[in-house]
């Protein structure tokens, strides 16, 4: 019981560091050499005889976004799409009513005898017909019907 109350110390102290901002400093040093190259140097001692000034540096606010920005990033996408030139829907191309697949021997359905199995092959690779559930047929059922017709079209 112990040990459990001291891990839920130190996980709560874990997590309350890890919200915490880190509040970091360092000091930077710049300073010129005899050949005329800048350098930055965290110690003041890398800078030799030459003169070395001190860098301000001020941290950076952790920034978080407005409350209103996505309100704003959704306006601009608006205009933007209003700027847009307005386009007419393409129209879809003129279908006949008549019926173009092949028609079917088997009429999708094998009683078990070898000419009405031999007919279902021949509507597969024909694309005839259809799995029930309205796709079309692939290449694994095309390889299963060539081999179908193989074995039982005599």
């Amino acid at each position: 019981m112990k040990i459990a109350a001291l891990d839920k110390g130190v996980m709560s102290v874990f997590v309350t560091l890890l919200f915490l901002p880190p509040t970091s400093r360092a000091e930077i040093y710049k300073w010129v050499d005899s050949n005329g190259q800048t350098h930055y140097s965290e110690r003041k001692q890398d800078s030799g005889r030459a003169k070395a000034v001190e860098l301000k540096v001020e941290p950076q606010p952790i920034s978080t976004p407005a409350a209103n920005s996505s309100a704003q990033d959704w306006q601009e996408q608006g205009k933007k799409f209003k700027q847009l030139p307005a386009q007419k829907p393409t129209e879809k191309p003129y279908r006949t009513s008549v019926n173009t697949s092949p028609k079917s021997l088997s009429g999708g359905r094998a009683d078990g005898t070898d000419a009405s199995r031999c007919n279902l092959a021949r509507d597969v690779i024909s694309g005839a017909v259809r799995h029930p559930d309205g796709a079309p047929t692939d290449e694994y059922d095309r390889e299963v019907a060539e081999n179908d017709i193989r074995a039982f079209c005599r």
